[in-house]
Order: structure tokens, then C-alpha cells, then sequence
């Protein structure tokens, strides 16, 4: 019976730890693809707009910006990156996909 119970403890784990980051992480990457956020944004480098690693750095240690951010994502933004750097309004994502977008974006 003990041995039973071990494991069933040890596959629960294992299971619980498979969803856990890495697949919050392809969720998050899967929205910004079919919601068009690759088309001006990347990972790691400055295209069009900045990196997701740039603004998470910049932002993710303010309590305010992932209040703010959401706001930013469906209004566009100018300014916030220099001159060059225009984002356009992005009024068509739900409440859900904008917090599921920052949350992901901070967690880069």
C-alpha cells in the first residue's frame, strides 16, 4: 500500500510540474502570435517596437504597470520608446487575452 500511495504522490507531482510554467509560457506565446503582437514586437531583439524582454525589464518590478499595461495594449502608445516607436490600439482583445498578455510579457 505504501508503495501504491509513493507513487501516486510521485505522478501527481510530475504532473502538476508539467503544467506549470513552460506551459504558461506557450499559452502566452501562442495569444501573441494569433493576436498579430510578432508582427511588430520579438523576444529578444528590437524590430518594430521594443523586445518582450525589454519591456518586462523595464517594467516588471513597478507595482503600477501591470495595472497600466493593459490600458497601454488597448489604447496604443507613442512616446514610452523614443520617437520611433508607435503602437498601434489594440481595442479588439478581450479582458482575458490583454491580463493573460502582460502577465506573460512581465514574466520574460
Amino acid at each position: 500500500m505504501r508503495t501504491y500511495v509513493f507513487i501516486l504522490i510521485a505522478v501527481s507531482a510530475s504532473a502538476s510540474w508539467a503544467t506549470g510554467p513552460g506551459e504558461d509560457f506557450d499559452r502566452g506565446y501562442l495569444l501573441a502570435q494569433e493576436k498579430g503582437c510578432f508582427d511588430c514586437h520579438a523576444l529578444g531583439q528590437t524590430t518594430v517596437g521594443p523586445s518582450f524582454r525589454a519591456i518586462a525589464k523595464r517594467y516588471r518590478f513597478n507595482p503600477q504597470q501591470p495595472l497600466r499595461l493593459p490600458a497601454v495594449i488597448r489604447g496604443g502608445s507613442a512616446g514610452h520608446w523614443g520617437d520611433r516607436f508607435v503602437m498601434w490600439p489594440q481595442p479588439r482583445l478581450s479582458d482575458q487575452e490583454v491580463r493573460q498578455l502582460v502577465d506573460w510579457i512581465l514574466s520574460q
